[in-house]
């Protein structure tokens, strides 16, 4: 049984006239329209129209209430963070890109978006019962009376899909037709661990942390499926089954209250110290060898896009398709 049939996805196609999958809009060589389809000034126009966007929601919402004043009200910044995303998303791919409906967004694919967070929980709970078993973690109790809804909002449905949308939708999407795959990965990884380095409790260990186990792990996901459902299903599992119920401090966000009273003993390289079960070596190794592995898996399956260098040489008849990490 193949991971495909496993999953129950289909397998990416890489298209004869571009070398590039369907995630990414059709550009014949040589280019007619090539100002129009650079990565370069689709990305920038993501991110002007994200800047765009958080303005107009805010100044809506200060018009409504007669106040530009945002301290203590934690909703706002929030909501306009996920609103600006999502226009930002849906303008590039369906104006500038003219797709029709996104491939990796596509509402028949929903089903995704559970079984990314199946995967989620399944891969938290894998780490955690690893430092069970090395004594580094232990349920001393329960909380009932911990109110889950701001932690669900903020770190789950806003984080999963604004910073999916932004990383694997935007900038890993946008690089791959230069980079290539493996280049993406390498980029889009660091600049999702260096998007934490800002939090109140960071480390740059913890950011290097993120970016292994997570920005590759979620960069071979989407290169596997194509599909941003399964991202946004895995980051919000991820992100709530750490912390809302085994009781981890999210990428250092400070203390975190959840479902389960948790205690965490040892050195830090178990721990994660105040950055959180992402700076434990344990997530990083099992984690980031499992992306690296699945991202092998795709190469040797041939799905994984080839430098622009690599596939313009293809396309003029002077090299070899199979994209190759080394160049």
């Amino acid at each position: 049984m193949s991971l495909f049939t496993l999953i129950g996805e289909s397998v990416p196609t890489i298209r004869s006239s571009d070398l590039l999958t369907e995630d990414h809009p059709e550009k014949p060589y040589p280019d007619p329209f090539r100002t129009r389809h650079s990565a370069w000034l689709r990305g920038g126009a993501f991110i002007l129209l994200v800047i765009g966007g958080v303005i107009v929601f805010v100044s809506v919402h200060a018009a409504i209430v007669g106040s530009f004043d945002l301290r203590g009200n934690y909703i706002v910044p929030l909501l306009a963070e996920l609103f600006a995303v999502v226009v930002a998303f849906l303008v590039v791919t369906m104006v500038t890109e003219t797709r029709v409906w996104p491939l990796e967004i596509e509402p028949r694919r929903f089903l995704g978006l559970f079984k990314g967070m199946a995967l989620g929980v399944i891969l938290v709970s894998l780490c955690i019962g690893v430092l069970a078993l090395l004594g580094v973690y232990r349920v001393t109790g329960t909380n009932p009376n911990y109110n889950p809804w701001l932690d669900i909002l903020s770190m789950g449905v806003v984080a999963a899909v604004a910073e999916e949308l932004a990383m694997r939708g935007g900038l890993f999407r946008l690089s791959e037709e230069g980079l290539g795959t493996w280049g993406a990965t390498i980029l889009s990884g660091l600049v999702f661990g260096m998007m934490h380095i800002a939090n109140p409790e960071a480390t740059l260990w913890g950011a290097m942390a993120i970016a292994i186990e997570a920005g590759i792990l979620f960069a071979a996901i989407y290169a596997i499926t194509r599909s941003l459902w399964w991202c946004i299903g895995l980051h919000f599992a991820w992100n709530i089954t750490q912390g809302a119920v085994f009781g981890s401090i999210v990428s250092g966000t400070g203390d975190q209250q959840s479902w389960l009273v948790s205690q965490w003993t040892g050195p830090e390289i178990l721990t994660g110290g105040r950055f959180g079960l992402e700076a434990s070596i344990v997530p990083v190794i099992l984690l980031g060898g499992l992306g690296i592995g699945l991202l092998i898996y795709a190469q040797r399956k041939g799905i994984m896009v080839a430098p622009i260098w690599a596939r313009k040489k293809v396309l003029t008849g002077q090299g070899d398709p199979t994209p190759d990490p080394a160049t």
